[in-house]
């Protein structure tokens, strides 16, 4: 057993995971290893990337057992892909798999059913909702779920530590050969920072969309390159599902007055000023703290450089009223934000790596001057709880 930086004994092997290194600090590890290099393949001319079902996907691209398959979360709680592609893999009789996806919400509680029955034996995200939170955590699965944050996750795609053998990626719109992004179409959800490492780490990518458009389908999010097959299905998700659960514009007085009491402690700080940088998370009260900040850089005539990480409506206000230069966008947590990237030259899309990755040579969460994110718990010296 070796001792994290709190002091909590952690052990140096799990089976089925491998060794283990006690966490210290995101900076902590000095990196060692070079990017990792995915399979290369070739599309000829006249060859066609579109094809007719999910099933037929699965079967090209070879997915077999034991294998890692991999999701992202811009639609949250409006997500149809994930339970689409399990059950279709489910069908076809492909067990004990590793689902990598960038977040798990309520709605994938049918993964459930898939663990019961052996198609999925190991989860890496970087979090876990709803009853399929709750099975998991009474021990559902053999092996504990790898837990990551956005940029660990980046940062584990980019070493090889996370070797996705397939992502089913879903996208808001694609051509016919590849180029996609999640603002155009009719299932919105914004950026697609997270599956943009995706798509360029995994050894083979499916798109899977509800509407195709001309070629060429630019500037693009994911491009062709990268993209080995497509399929057209009736849905992929509910734009309004992205806006749901821990993303919210809240009305609750509690928190509200956390994130009143926020506010001043930014304003106290001195790192509100002329060109400060910052970012807001997840939770309502997170998310409500902008309001009390905008009426204190109106009242100062203070405007940021930029705001960075998940974009909400607040944010892109502020962009077209001039109170900030730039949105560094990741995910988008409403339909005014998803909307926005699409239609701002100043509001720009980024993957999870430039967002977040300790591991490279400078990501833009080293630049923040100010953070307001949710935690579940937190003790007097400021060790955080996001998970449980």
């Amino acid at each position: 057993m070796s001792e994290n930086k709190i002091g909590r004994e952690i052990p140096d092997y799990i089976e089925n995971i491998g060794e283990l290194k006690p966490y210290e600090s995101p900076f902590a590890y000095q990196p060692t290893t070079r990017k990792f290099g995915r399979k290369i393949s070739k599309t000829v001319p006249g060859q066609s990337k579109l094809l007719n079902s999910i099933e037929e996907a699965i079967i090209r691209t070879g997915l077999k057992d034991g294998m890692t398959i991999s999701f992202h979360h811009h639609f949250r709680t409006g997500d149809y892909v994930v339970n689409m592609v399990m059950d279709a893999i489910a069908k076809l009789g492909i067990k004990n798999l590793t689902v990598a996806a960038s977040s798990l919400n309520d709605v994938h509680a049918p993964l459930i059913g898939h663990i019961k029955n052996g198609v999925v034996t190991k989860i890496e995200t970087s979090g876990l909702r709803g009853p399929l939170a709750y099975e998991v955590s009474k021990g559902l699965l053999d092996t504990p779920v790898i837990i990551r944050s956005h940029g660990g996750r980046a940062r584990a795609i980019e070493s090889g530590e996370l070797k996705i053998d397939v992502a089913f990626l879903g996208v808001s719109c694609t051509d016919i050969y590849g180029n996609a992004n999640g603002y155009n179409g009719k299932s919105i959800c914004g950026s697609l920072g997270y599956a943009k490492m995706d798509a360029q780490y995994a050894d083979q990518v499916v798109l899977i969309t509800d509407t195709l458009v001309d070629y060429p389908n630019v500037p693009a999010s994911i491009l062709q390159s990268d993209v080995d097959y497509i399929v057209k299905v009736d849905a992929i998700g509910n734009p309004e599902g992205i806006s749901s659960g821990a993303i919210r514009l809240t009305k609750n007085p509690r928190e509200l007055l956390i994130a009143k009491y926020a506010a001043k402690v930014i304003e106290a700080s001195g790192y509100l000023k002329p060109g400060f940088s910052m970012q807001c998370g997840s939770g309502g009260a997170s998310l409500a703290v902008i309001r009390y900040i905008k009426e204190k850089m109106i009242e100062d005539n203070i405007k940021a450089s930029f705001f960075l990480g998940g974009i909400t409506g607040s944010s892109v206000e502020l962009l077209n009223e001039g109170l900030t230069k730039k949105l560094l966008d990741v995910q988008d947590f409403d339909l005014i934000a998803a909307k926005s990237i699409g239609e701002n030259p100043n509001h720009f899309e980024i993957d999870a790596s430039y967002y977040a990755n300790p591991h490279n040579k400078g990501c833009a969460a080293n630049l923040l001057d100010v953070v307001i994110l949710s935690a579940l718990e937190v003790d007097t010296d400021f060790n955080v709880n996001v998970m449980t």
